[in-house]
């Protein structure tokens, strides 16, 4: 993931781009809800203020570094942020996907349409050769979507 050009990735009913400061709000209160939080092995519960703004800042940082390539998940249309979606290098070099979808979002399939884009840019632009992911036990619906999505 050397030398990505930040870049917005478009589906049939998603617009997925770069955060913004401006998503900091929306970000918080998705994933300050515990449900969400449970389903991730990133995100602290119960979440600080303030911690959207700093992951927003990090993300921009590693984004023009090569590291991160996150996305927001967003409704064509009216621009609604629904989730997040992210292509990250490890510390051992190895490319790590991870993703959330507010609760309110559940069950519309935002996730599989998402994560096949993802993989699409990562496989086809990125030419990467393989990335990790995975789902907790007690998340099987993410399991579900990442199997729909070809994995």
């Amino acid at each position: 993931m050397n030398s990505i050009v930040i870049t917005t990735l478009e589906t049939e009913r998603l617009i997925l781009r770069p955060p913004t400061l401006s998503d900091a709000e929306a970000i918080e209160r998705f994933v300050s809800d515990r449900r969400v939080a449970e389903t991730t092995a990133l995100i602290p519960h119960p979440y600080p203020p303030g911690g959207a703004a700093e992951w927003i800042d990090r993300a921009e940082r590693a984004w023009q570094e090569g590291r991160i390539a996150a996305f927001m998940i967003c409704l064509r249309g009216d621009g609604e942020l629904v989730g997040a979606i992210a292509l990250a290098k490890t510390p051992e070099e190895e490319v790590e996907l991870g993703y959330w979808i507010g609760v309110p979002h559940w069950g519309n399939g935002y996730a599989t349409e998402a994560l096949r884009r993802v993989l699409e840019y990562a496989f086809d632009d990125l030419s990467l050769k393989r990335l990790a992911t995975y789902h907790f036990a007690h998340n099987p619906a993410s399991g579900r979507v990442m199997e729909k999505a070809g994995l």
